[in-house]
């Protein structure tokens, strides 16, 4: 199986390469035909439904997708968006996921595409492999209170692997931006206490931008900002500094408060005008858990009593 995967996984990262270049070249039209491709190709349900909404969202050639993913291609370096697309999608979502549900439909045990961590906790040097090899690939490790620095041995180990990292904005300094860049299967994700764009989280985007890496910006959403977060000039000045913004809930936030969020986001996405594509990571996780297995859930090998700056669950 390990080699059928590793084979595989060797194929599709051929295949990423050549579609980057082919839409490089080739623009919209090349955009499309590889989406409709995938559409033709999908077999389970959960694909056919994220292609069937790619054909939508790119039906118009005006589409902010296509000037969204020319600026990603000039922006980030090529290698970086095919390992971790690779490593995201097809190891996390596409094999990994289909995996562990074949073993959960069996033994009905939780299962996890992705977990939460705590960057520098050495009990990840085993977990990390291990998890791998029962089809989990993706970690979001936690380095707002420890140096970012911490994750770049873990990840250069697990090359397959896929790593989001959380860390302040004030840490991601020249030093630290130059140590992340040896890894190419890593999204850094400064985060925000607040909507607000400060002026540490410029410098960092900025820092990251400069150096061609995979980034987004994370903020997270309480009551009280969730009406700026939904707001045409607050994406034009996040716009100014990241490609993608993930939006975390608060806790506490109220149902309603969540659902104006979510709506705002999902809505936006089939919008032509939208400068930055918003994530939305209790939403998306949870639809994506949803979809592929009744026992899926938020992965976390915290340590009893850590908390973890986004919600799980």
């Amino acid at each position: 199986m390990a080699m059928d995967y590793n084979s595989t996984r060797s194929f599709t990262m051929t295949l990423a390469h050549r579609a980057v270049g082919d839409i490089r070249r080739g623009g919209f039209r090349q955009l499309r035909n590889y989406v409709d491709m995938c559409a033709t190709l999908a077999k389970k349900p959960q694909q056919k439904d994220f292609f069937a909404y790619a054909q939508k969202a790119l039906q118009r050639t005006d589409s902010c997708y296509y000037s969204m993913i020319h600026r990603l291609l000039d922006s980030v370096e090529e290698d970086r968006i095919c390992t971790v697309g690779v490593n995201m999608g097809f190891g996390g979502l596409i094999y990994g996921a289909s995996e562990m549900k074949k073993q959960a439909d069996v033994d009905g045990k939780p299962i996890a595409w992705i977990t939460a961590a705590r960057c520098g906790d050495e009990r990840l040097t085993d977990m990390v492999p291990k998890a791998a090899k029962k089809g989990s690939f993706v970690w979001l490790l936690d380095a707002t209170a420890n140096d970012p620095v911490q994750a770049v041995s873990l990840a250069k180990a697990n090359p397959q692997s896929a790593f989001g990292l959380l860390a302040d904005p004030a840490a991601l300094d020249d030093a630290c931006v130059n140590a992340l860049t040896a890894c190419r299967n890593l999204v850094v994700m400064p985060l925000l206490q607040t909507p607000e764009l400060t002026a540490e989280a410029c410098r960092a985007a900025r820092r990251l931008k400069a150096q061609k890496m995979f980034y987004a910006l994370t903020v997270l959403v309480g009551d009280d900002t969730v009406d700026e977060v939904t707001q045409d000039d607050w994406l034009e000045s996040i716009a100014q500094e990241t490609l993608f913004c993930m939006c975390a809930r608060k806790p506490g936030i109220s149902a309603e408060s969540s659902h104006k969020l979510r709506r705002s986001i999902v809505d936006g996405r089939m919008e032509t005008g939208k400068p930055v594509l918003l994530l939305d990571w209790d939403g998306d996780v949870k639809y994506l858990n949803n979809r592929i297995s009744e026992h899926m859930t938020f992965g976390s090998v915290l340590a009893e009593g850590e908390n973890f700056p986004l919600q799980l669950g």
